[in-house]
């Protein structure tokens, strides 16, 4: 006897939505596509322009940020300001220059240690460009300023080896000199002092700094921990004053 075969009618799947009556035979892949993927690719596309919207405003938002830390950087003037100023926005790249006229104020201080450790921050950093070598210079007065004699004068020497006719080399040259002078080696400070007097003649701003400087050398006598840079206050401040004028006569 054959199995018995099942005569219940199979029904089918009805359809979720009609295909449109007047829709044209060619659009069909078209249209069956769109009821696929259509809605995930509108929410694709919404999000990626909320995304692109949300980064364009953040870049908005940061760019003020910098903009307005800038303006505050560039208004830092006393030594509390610019310590200030740095401490909010070294991260930035105008921090840095900020960093560097923090650690010129320290140096003019007489904080050198203060002044060592910002010029260094500043190269570790990376110093703005153009601006790398000042700090490099910076950074060996501020040895000077310690007494750190050998460090100072192999940082000036190596500047001096490597940046030939440089703006920044009289400088270096001069930091050369007052070393030697500590060093006891008056001779070669003068000596090196002479040929940038010849380098420099027809410059006056140059010419009166070598020439100040030859003064505080012959006059310098090596004392206990005391820097060039301390004799030219101590000199500065025994020159006498103007003698007062003298009082008008009395009227008969």
């Amino acid at each position: 006897m054959s199995p018995e075969k099942s005569t219940a009618a199979v029904t089918p799947t009805p359809i979720s939505q009609a295909i449109p009556k007047n829709l044209p035979i060619e659009m069909l892949p078209l249209y069956d596509w769109w009821k696929t993927n259509g809605m995930q690719t509108v929410i694709t596309f919404i999000a990626v322009v909320v995304v692109a919207g949300g980064a364009f405003a953040f870049k908005q938002v940061r760019e003020s940020k910098i903009s307005g830390a800038n303006r505050e950087l560039l208004k830092a003037n006393s030594l509390e300001e610019l310590e200030t100023a740095v401490a909010q926005y070294g991260s930035i790249k105008a921090g840095n220059a900020a960093r560097l006229r923090l650690a010129k104020a320290y140096f003019d201080a007489s904080k050198y240690d203060e002044a060592l450790s910002a010029y260094d921050a500043c190269l570790n950093k990376g110093a703005p460009k153009g601006f790398d070598d000042i700090a490099t210079v910076g950074r060996a007065h501020a040895l000077e300023g310690l007494g750190r004699l050998d460090e100072a004068l192999a940082a000036y020497q190596a500047f001096d080896k490597a940046s030939p006719g440089h703006y920044l080399q009289p400088q270096v040259q001069m930091g050369i000199a007052r070393i030697y002078t500590m060093q006891g080696k008056k001779a070669e400070a003068k000596k090196l002092l002479e040929t940038l007097k010849a380098q420099k003649t027809g410059t006056p701003a140059w010419e009166m700094a070598v020439a100040n400087l030859e003064g505080i050398i012959d006059r310098y006598e090596p004392r206990a921990a005391r820097s060039l840079f301390d004799a030219a206050d101590a000199a500065a401040k025994t020159v006498p004053a103007p003698a007062a004028p003298a009082p008008a006569p009395a009227k008969k």
